[in-house]
């Protein structure tokens, strides 16, 4: 939140329907884990905000800026950038040209360090045009992978056909966990990973791995994490980033809650720019 005030950033919220959790207490992920021991087993379900919502805050960024820039979550996993192309066009004419929206083709801490790249580069005095076409180059050196802890909140969620979280539970049986990543603004499986012992671990060794090449021909590698409200194995998974050459952490922060409430309790994000 300090960080958002800082930098004057507005979010747009997603709806988010808690269904038989809404009535217990705490946030999303202390609401998920009550609501379990009390023998709830309904899901999270998230829905893109309305175009309304984009519309009052393309209005009020631009009672107070000259020009806007919203960056959209993966326009391939949501319907959410589509809804602010829509929105932009129920602007004055005069004024849509001023609102520019970019399709992050991530979201969490993937999403976070394309930010981080915008604001650095709107301190830095360029332009909207200018920017637009330097964070096309980061957006495509954004990496992501995540894995959850449990797969019985993806099956509760209903965002996957009924075959796939059954795989996943009897993948889980085996102690076999898939990695998540995103391709293309799409999420998609990109590993798999055997035995298990902590999700920290697990993606450390696909970092490493993915970004040997990169670090030992001197390039910094810019890392951001996020938790489903596991903070021990967040900055577990920080320190074992911090231990390489060449890579540093930018953040740590909870996993936002329309990705953090499909994937569940104690879930972890990573990801990463060149």
């Amino acid at each position: 939140k300090e960080f958002l005030k800082e930098n004057d950033i507005d979010v747009i919220d997603f709806h988010i329907d808690l269904g038989e959790f809404e009535s217990v207490e705490g946030h999303i992920f202390e609401k998920q884990r009550a609501g379990e021991k009390l023998g709830k087993k309904g899901g999270v379900k998230t829905s893109q905000p309305s175009l309304q919502k984009y519309l009052t805050t393309f209005k009020k960024k631009l009672s107070e800026y000259e020009k806007v820039i919203h960056l959209s979550f993966a326009s391939g996993a949501s319907g959410a950038y589509n809804s602010a192309l829509q929105a932009k066009k129920f602007l004055q004419k005069e004024f849509q040209d001023k609102v520019h929206i970019i399709d992050s083709l991530n979201g969490s801490a993937g999403e976070g360090l394309v930010a981080l790249k915008i604001i650095e580069l709107i301190k830095s005095n360029f332009n909207s045009q200018e920017i637009n076409s330097k964070i096309k180059e980061s957006i495509e050196k954004t990496k992501l992978l995540g894995v959850y802890h449990s797969p019985k909140w993806l099956e509760a969620s209903g965002r996957f056909p009924r075959f796939v979280p059954a795989m996943m539970q009897r993948a889980e049986k085996m102690s076999i966990k898939p990695i998540f990543g995103m391709k293309n603004g799409k999420l998609s499986i990109t590993g798999i990973k055997r035995n298990v012992s902590d999700l920290s671990s697990a993606l450390f060794e696909e970092f490493e791995k993915s970004t040997k090449k990169a670090r030992e021909s001197g390039k910094k590698i810019i890392v951001g994490i996020t938790h489903a409200d596991d903070i021990n194995q967040a900055q577990k998974l920080k320190e074992m980033v911090l231990s390489l050459k060449n890579a540093e952490v930018a953040f740590i922060n909870l996993t936002c809650f329309p990705i953090g409430g499909h994937i569940g309790p104690n879930s972890l994000v990573l990801a990463w720019q060149e």
